[in-house]
Protein backbone atom coordinates (compact mmCIF):
# COMPACT_ATOMS: atom_id res chain seq x y z
CA UNK A 1 0.00 0.00 0.00
CA UNK A 2 1.43 3.41 -0.78
CA UNK A 3 0.54 6.81 0.50
CA UNK A 4 -1.54 9.37 -1.79
CA UNK A 5 1.02 11.78 -1.38
CA UNK A 6 4.19 9.57 -2.20
CA UNK A 7 3.02 9.58 -5.80
CA UNK A 8 4.61 12.99 -7.32
CA UNK A 9 8.32 12.03 -8.48
CA UNK A 10 9.26 13.90 -11.51
CA UNK A 11 7.62 17.30 -11.46
CA UNK A 12 9.37 20.36 -10.57
CA UNK A 13 6.17 21.09 -8.44
CA UNK A 14 2.63 19.91 -8.56
CA UNK A 15 1.49 21.56 -11.61
CA UNK A 16 -1.22 20.32 -13.68
CA UNK A 17 -0.01 17.67 -16.82
CA UNK A 18 0.81 19.05 -19.81
CA UNK A 19 -1.49 16.13 -21.09
CA UNK A 20 -4.56 17.88 -19.61
CA UNK A 21 -2.96 21.74 -19.37
CA UNK A 22 -5.95 22.73 -22.04
CA UNK A 23 -8.75 21.30 -19.96
CA UNK A 24 -11.47 23.55 -18.98
CA UNK A 25 -13.08 21.64 -15.55
CA UNK A 26 -10.08 22.23 -13.09
CA UNK A 27 -11.45 19.48 -10.98
CA UNK A 28 -11.21 16.79 -13.99
CA UNK A 29 -7.48 18.64 -14.59
CA UNK A 30 -6.59 17.82 -11.38
CA UNK A 31 -7.38 14.65 -10.63
CA UNK A 32 -6.44 13.79 -14.27
CA UNK A 33 -2.71 15.09 -12.98
CA UNK A 34 -3.13 12.62 -10.24
CA UNK A 35 -4.07 9.83 -12.04
CA UNK A 36 -1.07 10.38 -14.47
CA UNK A 37 1.70 10.35 -11.83
CA UNK A 38 0.19 7.01 -10.39
CA UNK A 39 -0.75 4.68 -13.24
CA UNK A 40 1.28 6.49 -16.09
CA UNK A 41 0.77 6.99 -19.59
CA UNK A 42 -2.76 5.80 -20.26
CA UNK A 43 -3.76 3.96 -23.51
CA UNK A 44 -5.98 6.90 -24.84
CA UNK A 45 -4.52 9.88 -24.63
CA UNK A 46 -7.41 12.04 -26.25
CA UNK A 47 -8.83 16.08 -26.40
CA UNK A 48 -11.03 15.52 -23.90
CA UNK A 49 -10.60 12.23 -22.18
CA UNK A 50 -7.57 9.89 -20.90
CA UNK A 51 -8.71 5.87 -20.58
CA UNK A 52 -6.25 3.32 -19.28
CA UNK A 53 -7.31 -0.53 -19.66
CA UNK A 54 -6.88 -3.43 -17.36
CA UNK A 55 -5.54 -1.51 -14.37
CA UNK A 56 -4.64 -3.05 -11.34
CA UNK A 57 -5.86 -0.37 -8.88
CA UNK A 58 -3.28 0.79 -5.85
CA UNK A 59 -4.23 1.13 -2.81
CA UNK A 60 -4.73 4.40 -0.86
CA UNK A 61 -3.32 5.68 2.01
CA UNK A 62 -6.48 5.22 4.08
CA UNK A 63 -8.65 2.88 1.60
CA UNK A 64 -7.76 -0.33 0.42
CA UNK A 65 -9.53 -1.52 -3.17
CA UNK A 66 -12.11 -4.02 -2.77
CA UNK A 67 -12.17 -4.69 -6.56
CA UNK A 68 -8.91 -4.93 -7.66
CA UNK A 69 -8.69 -4.78 -11.42
CA UNK A 70 -11.04 -3.30 -13.10
CA UNK A 71 -11.24 -3.01 -17.13
CA UNK A 72 -11.66 0.49 -18.04
CA UNK A 73 -10.27 3.56 -15.92
CA UNK A 74 -10.95 6.81 -17.80
CA UNK A 75 -11.49 10.93 -17.15
CA UNK A 76 -13.28 13.31 -18.93
CA UNK A 77 -12.85 16.93 -19.29
CA UNK A 78 -16.62 17.71 -17.58
CA UNK A 79 -18.29 18.52 -14.65
CA UNK A 80 -21.08 16.68 -13.60
CA UNK A 81 -23.22 18.24 -10.75
CA UNK A 82 -24.28 15.37 -8.66
CA UNK A 83 -26.44 15.68 -4.82
CA UNK A 84 -26.38 12.25 -3.66
CA UNK A 85 -25.71 11.25 -0.91
CA UNK A 86 -23.94 14.52 -0.58
CA UNK A 87 -22.76 17.49 -3.17
CA UNK A 88 -19.99 16.19 -5.29
CA UNK A 89 -19.14 16.49 -8.64
CA UNK A 90 -18.73 13.63 -11.36
CA UNK A 91 -15.74 13.24 -14.11
CA UNK A 92 -14.48 9.77 -12.73
CA UNK A 93 -15.39 6.23 -14.73
CA UNK A 94 -14.25 2.45 -13.98
CA UNK A 95 -15.85 0.04 -16.03
CA UNK A 96 -15.75 -3.32 -14.64
CA UNK A 97 -16.99 -6.74 -16.84
CA UNK A 98 -18.69 -8.83 -14.58
CA UNK A 99 -19.17 -12.37 -15.00
CA UNK A 100 -23.15 -13.21 -14.18
CA UNK A 101 -24.70 -10.56 -16.45
CA UNK A 102 -22.52 -11.39 -19.73
CA UNK A 103 -24.72 -11.92 -22.30
CA UNK A 104 -26.35 -14.99 -24.17
CA UNK A 105 -27.29 -15.01 -28.44
CA UNK A 106 -26.74 -11.30 -28.43
CA UNK A 107 -29.89 -10.69 -25.28
CA UNK A 108 -28.53 -9.42 -21.87
CA UNK A 109 -29.15 -11.38 -19.18
CA UNK A 110 -29.55 -8.90 -15.94
CA UNK A 111 -32.47 -8.73 -14.29
CA UNK A 112 -34.83 -5.88 -15.59
CA UNK A 113 -36.20 -5.10 -12.47
CA UNK A 114 -32.44 -4.68 -10.58
CA UNK A 115 -31.37 -2.45 -13.14
CA UNK A 116 -34.11 -0.42 -12.41
CA UNK A 117 -33.43 0.00 -8.82
CA UNK A 118 -30.11 1.04 -9.38
CA UNK A 119 -31.15 3.42 -11.78
CA UNK A 120 -33.20 4.90 -8.82
CA UNK A 121 -30.75 4.74 -6.51
CA UNK A 122 -28.04 6.64 -8.03
CA UNK A 123 -27.18 8.06 -11.67
CA UNK A 124 -23.69 7.21 -10.89
CA UNK A 125 -23.92 3.27 -12.49
CA UNK A 126 -24.17 2.56 -15.57
CA UNK A 127 -25.39 -1.02 -16.74
CA UNK A 128 -24.54 -2.14 -20.31
CA UNK A 129 -26.27 -5.52 -20.54
CA UNK A 130 -24.88 -6.69 -24.13
CA UNK A 131 -21.33 -5.87 -22.69
CA UNK A 132 -22.15 -7.19 -19.58
CA UNK A 133 -20.59 -4.33 -17.75
CA UNK A 134 -21.13 -1.68 -15.20
CA UNK A 135 -19.48 1.35 -14.88
CA UNK A 136 -19.06 3.61 -11.67
CA UNK A 137 -19.01 7.11 -12.19
CA UNK A 138 -18.28 9.72 -9.65
CA UNK A 139 -15.16 11.69 -8.64
CA UNK A 140 -12.39 9.52 -7.52
CA UNK A 141 -11.67 6.22 -8.02
CA UNK A 142 -12.62 5.27 -4.40
CA UNK A 143 -16.00 6.08 -4.95
CA UNK A 144 -16.24 3.97 -7.79
CA UNK A 145 -14.60 0.87 -6.16
CA UNK A 146 -17.33 1.28 -3.27
CA UNK A 147 -20.08 1.83 -6.22
CA UNK A 148 -18.53 -1.61 -7.69
CA UNK A 149 -18.66 -2.96 -4.75
CA UNK A 150 -22.40 -2.29 -3.96
CA UNK A 151 -23.52 -3.59 -7.57
CA UNK A 152 -21.47 -6.92 -7.19
CA UNK A 153 -23.16 -7.54 -3.74
CA UNK A 154 -26.53 -6.46 -4.98
CA UNK A 155 -25.99 -8.60 -7.99
CA UNK A 156 -24.82 -11.90 -5.85
CA UNK A 157 -27.87 -11.08 -3.72
CA UNK A 158 -25.89 -9.62 -0.32
CA UNK A 159 -27.53 -6.90 -0.11
CA UNK A 160 -30.79 -5.08 -1.39
CA UNK A 161 -30.14 -2.30 -3.75
CA UNK A 162 -31.36 0.57 -1.62
CA UNK A 163 -30.44 4.29 -1.63
CA UNK A 164 -29.88 4.15 2.24
CA UNK A 165 -27.07 1.09 1.98
CA UNK A 166 -25.69 3.02 -1.20
CA UNK A 167 -25.60 6.33 0.77
CA UNK A 168 -24.60 4.47 4.07
CA UNK A 169 -21.52 3.22 1.98
CA UNK A 170 -20.15 6.31 0.54
CA UNK A 171 -20.70 8.47 3.14
CA UNK A 172 -18.54 6.25 5.58
CA UNK A 173 -15.75 5.58 2.98
CA UNK A 174 -15.47 9.40 2.74
CA UNK A 175 -15.34 9.71 6.48
CA UNK A 176 -12.47 7.21 6.48
CA UNK A 177 -10.50 7.72 3.56
CA UNK A 178 -10.32 11.60 3.67
CA UNK A 179 -9.49 11.17 -0.53
CA UNK A 180 -10.46 14.47 -0.80
CA UNK A 181 -8.38 16.17 2.19
CA UNK A 182 -5.19 14.24 0.76
CA UNK A 183 -5.47 15.30 -2.87
CA UNK A 184 -5.50 19.24 -2.00
CA UNK A 185 -2.32 17.97 0.79
CA UNK A 186 -1.15 16.63 -2.18
CA UNK A 187 -1.15 19.39 -4.85
CA UNK A 188 0.10 22.06 -2.31
CA UNK A 189 3.01 20.06 -0.19
CA UNK A 190 6.62 20.81 -1.58
CA UNK A 191 8.58 18.03 -3.03
CA UNK A 192 12.39 18.05 -3.55
CA UNK A 193 15.05 15.87 -4.69
CA UNK A 194 16.98 14.60 -2.27
CA UNK A 195 19.69 12.88 -4.74
CA UNK A 196 20.99 16.12 -5.67
CA UNK A 197 21.73 19.61 -4.00
CA UNK A 198 22.42 22.69 -6.00
CA UNK A 199 25.03 25.10 -5.28
CA UNK A 200 23.72 27.16 -2.37
CA UNK A 201 23.72 23.58 -0.88
CA UNK A 202 19.78 22.41 -0.49
CA UNK A 203 17.92 19.87 -2.82
CA UNK A 204 16.26 21.15 -6.00
CA UNK A 205 13.00 20.98 -6.53
CA UNK A 206 11.55 17.48 -8.44
CA UNK A 207 12.04 17.10 -12.26
CA UNK A 208 15.68 17.32 -11.95
CA UNK A 209 16.54 13.86 -12.84
CA UNK A 210 19.83 12.98 -14.99
CA UNK A 211 19.26 12.14 -18.77
CA UNK A 212 20.34 8.62 -18.44
CA UNK A 213 20.65 7.10 -14.74
CA UNK A 214 20.30 9.66 -11.94
CA UNK A 215 16.62 9.23 -11.39
CA UNK A 216 15.65 11.45 -8.51
CA UNK A 217 14.48 10.38 -5.47
CA UNK A 218 11.56 13.05 -4.05
CA UNK A 219 9.79 13.41 -0.68
CA UNK A 220 7.93 16.56 0.55
CA UNK A 221 10.51 18.98 1.74
CA UNK A 222 9.76 18.64 5.77
CA UNK A 223 10.48 14.94 5.23
CA UNK A 224 13.81 15.82 3.49
CA UNK A 225 14.53 17.87 6.86
CA UNK A 226 14.01 15.34 8.80
CA UNK A 227 16.42 12.43 7.42
CA UNK A 228 19.94 12.44 8.08
CA UNK A 229 22.79 12.60 5.09
CA UNK A 230 22.81 8.39 5.38
CA UNK A 231 18.68 7.96 5.52
CA UNK A 232 18.70 10.34 1.84
CA UNK A 233 21.53 8.26 0.46
CA UNK A 234 20.54 5.21 0.89
CA UNK A 235 16.71 6.10 -0.61
CA UNK A 236 18.45 7.47 -3.28
CA UNK A 237 20.74 4.76 -3.53
CA UNK A 238 17.97 2.12 -3.71
CA UNK A 239 15.54 4.16 -5.95
CA UNK A 240 17.73 4.92 -8.31
CA UNK A 241 18.56 1.14 -8.48
CA UNK A 242 15.18 -0.07 -9.12
CA UNK A 243 14.12 2.37 -12.03
CA UNK A 244 17.93 1.30 -13.57
CA UNK A 245 16.47 -2.21 -13.32
CA UNK A 246 13.91 -1.06 -15.08
CA UNK A 247 15.46 0.71 -17.78
CA UNK A 248 13.57 3.98 -16.32
CA UNK A 249 16.96 5.55 -15.07
CA UNK A 250 16.68 8.95 -16.53
CA UNK A 251 14.70 11.74 -18.83
CA UNK A 252 15.80 9.82 -22.23
CA UNK A 253 16.16 6.53 -20.99
CA UNK A 254 13.88 3.95 -23.26
CA UNK A 255 11.42 2.97 -20.36
CA UNK A 256 10.03 6.22 -19.69
CA UNK A 257 6.57 7.48 -20.03
CA UNK A 258 5.72 4.69 -17.67
CA UNK A 259 4.58 5.07 -14.05
CA UNK A 260 7.89 5.74 -11.59
CA UNK A 261 8.57 2.31 -9.61
CA UNK A 262 7.98 3.28 -5.82
CA UNK A 263 10.87 2.96 -3.33
CA UNK A 264 10.34 3.40 0.53
CA UNK A 265 12.67 5.96 1.81
CA UNK A 266 13.18 3.50 5.23
CA UNK A 267 15.02 -0.03 4.08
CA UNK A 268 13.03 -3.33 4.26
CA UNK A 269 14.45 -5.40 7.45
Amino acid sequence: MIKLKSLLFEQEEKKIHPSVSHWENELAQKYATFLLEKYGKPKVNGKKMLLWENVELIDEENYQYKVKKIDKLYILDEHIEHSFPADHIDYCYSTLKIPQIQAKDGKSTIDPELVGKFAGVTGSIIVDGLKGEVTARCGDTVANDVTLNFVLDSINGKTEPTKEEYGNRILTMKKRSKVDENLRKWFKDKWVNIGKKDKSGKHPPCGTSGKKRGYAKCVPASKARSMSKKEKESATRRKRAAQNKANRGGKQSAGQGKAPIRVSTKPKK
